[in-house]
């Protein structure tokens, strides 16, 4: 069946074939578009038909490659706005590596959000039906679930992110607006723990928001009481000893994302592409929170976290990145 008047049918509905064509046209149009572009302008859009380019081909790539062994699979979690995109994005520019971003197929049936995943059974059989040695996804709102979705996805490992609270307070606040963390912190004072963000919190972190929380209260405390209760996870969770999980800290992966990178494939084991996939990598989004105004209650609570982490990380998570722990 074809789309509203004038409109090709719905990607879904359409053969990887009529998506590539569809793709090629774009490409070809976009490239007539550049040729009237000027300087700055000219050289974004290379950039751009370049990217559309690379995974095109990738696409054609996966789809020809002959069946190998059956893929590694690797889940991206944390809290949101600690540099699991970016992370996801660097995979994405692996030709050998299958990604898939928050939204996709694999949460299809959330009709909310998009982005709870559809049932296991249809989960698994899409992760290991690639033709590729590694396949990716970032279920986020499913971190509570971490160690129950390894137990059913065969050999897969997960990467754990965690960044400084300020940082991701003023990153959610960019991005959702300075009232999001109070609607992410409602479920959890209310108990809903339908809601994923609410689910499988602990009654102790459920009794801190509760008392912090207002909605009056400061946009920035509440973005960082968000994240304090994404990453009470890693330590309710026992994810410190947990072999097939690794904490990854953003500051590191965006100071050095080579070595970083490097690590992060040998955890996995797969063979590193190369350094072209940390190019956009830069660390200017260090400490952009860091003149954010947080009170003092909120601060000393998530303070004492990010100091657990730390001393975890430097204790687990860089020890396996440097290969001198076993995973």
């Amino acid at each position: 069946m074809g789309g509203p008047a004038g409109h090709p049918c719905p990607l879904e509905r359409q053969t990887p074939e009529k998506r590539i064509a569809l793709r090629i046209g774009a490409m070809r149009k976009g490239s007539a578009m550049d040729d009237k572009g000027k300087g700055a302008h000219a050289l974004q859009q290379m950039s751009w038909l370049s990217w559309k380019w690379f995974r095109l081909t990738k696409e054609i790539y996966q789809r020809m490659r002959l069946r190998g062994d059956t893929p590694r699979v690797l889940l991206i979690v944390g809290c949101q706005r600690s540099g699991t995109t970016m992370m996801n994005d660097l995979f994405q520019r692996d030709r050998d590596a299958k990604v898939y971003r928050e939204m996709s197929v694999l949460s299809s049936e959330d009709r909310k959000e998009n982005l709870r995943l559809n049932p296991l059974p249809s989960v698994r059989r899409a992760l290991f039906s690639h033709r590729v040695p590694l396949v990716v996804f970032k279920p986020l709102v499913e971190s509570q679930n971490v160690v129950s979705l390894l137990n059913e996805l065969e050999g897969s490992k997960a990467l754990w992110m965690y960044r400084h609270y300020k940082d991701v307070a003023y990153s959610n606040m960019k991005k959702f607006g300075r009232e999001n963390g109070i609607r992410d912190l409602r479920p959890i004072v209310r108990g809903e723990t339908s809601d994923w963000r609410a689910e499988k919190v602990s009654e102790e972190t459920r009794a801190l928001v509760g008392r912090l929380f207002s909605e009056q209260m400061n946009g920035a405390d509440a973005a960082a009481l968000f994240w304090y209760a994404r990453n009470r996870f890693y330590f309710d969770l026992d994810l410190a000893n947990e072999k097939r999980v690794l904490l990854c800290r953003y500051e590191d992966m965006a100071a050095d994302p080579a070595s970083f990178m490097r690590r992060i494939y040998d955890f996995v084991g797969v063979p590193y592409p190369g350094d072209r996939i940390v190019a956009p990598v830069h660390p200017r989004s260090i400490r952009k929170g860091s003149d954010l105004a947080i009170g003092p209650e909120t601060a000393a609570v998530c303070e004492d976290l990010w100091n657990r982490l730390e001393e975890t990380y430097r204790s687990v998570g860089a020890e396996a990145l440097t290969g001198s722990k076993s995973f």
